[in-house]
């Protein structure tokens, strides 16, 4: 099970472009959906066994079994096999990336490199069950197939555009809720212009002098609100 995979054969060019227009579907790849997710799933219970005893794997064990996790997975998915077969493999690299250094990685040889420096048990549970979920979904079709192999630059593309579209509708929602406080504001801001005017207007314009009507005269003389408006 765990000897040496397979030296991949060199496809030439119009078989590489023939191969991609062939759909990756689950009846394809249903034998591999099915290897697969069995595999993931004693893993995924394997790791949660590991981490439930509280005896943290050493760094040594730790490489080696993500190594070998990396490895059985190409080797169900045999990506030489055929175009489908390679499309999926480029999707499993996707996950698997989370812990492991695909430009590192070579299924025939370990190398500490090949894992990343801060991975813990918990990435590990977290890598595997997100990609017996992705196995699970692929063959039941929920997930439909990439047309063509998934490569580092094209995922970065594809990840790039998803964090533009995403910071994009940030922006907008931002812009809209800043126009609303800024209308909320002008509505406050008028309010409080109506109130001060209506407080500049006399209560009483009308009203006599309290010191004329008291004493028949005003002693304050031209210096008299009242008397002099």
């Amino acid at each position: 099970f765990w000897l040496k995979s397979p030296r991949p054969k060199q496809r030439s060019g119009s078989q590489a472009r023939f191969g991609a227009m062939v759909a990756a579907t689950s009846e394809l790849l249903a034998p591999v959906f099915k290897a697969l997710a069995k595999e993931l799933e004693t893993k995924v219970r394997q790791v949660e066994e590991n981490i439930s005893a509280g005896v943290p794997a050493s760094r040594k064990d730790l490489e080696t079994y993500i190594w070998k996790t990396g490895r059985v997975v190409r080797l169900l998915v045999k990506p030489e096999a055929s175009a489908a077969r390679d499309i999926f493999w480029s999707e499993c690299k996707g996950i698997l990336k989370q812990c492991i250094a695909i430009e590192h990685f070579n299924a025939g040889i370990f190398r500490p490199e090949c894992v990343h420096k801060d991975v813990l048990e918990t990435h590990l549970l977290k890598m595997l069950s997100k990609l017996l979920e992705y196995t699970m979904k692929r063959q039941r079709g929920e997930i439909e197939a990439p047309s063509e192999v998934m490569t580092v630059e094209s995922a970065a593309k594809k990840a790039r555009k998803a964090k533009e579209e995403q910071e994009a509708a940030e922006k907008k929602r931002l812009e809209q809720e800043w126009a609303r406080e800024d209308q909320a504001w002008a509505a406050r801001r008028t309010g409080q212009e109506l109130q001060e005017r209506w407080d500049d207007v006399d209560s009483d314009p009308g009203e006599e002098c309290p010191d004329k009507a008291k004493h028949g005269s005003c002693s304050y003389g031209r210096q008299c609100g009242f008397c002099y408006r």
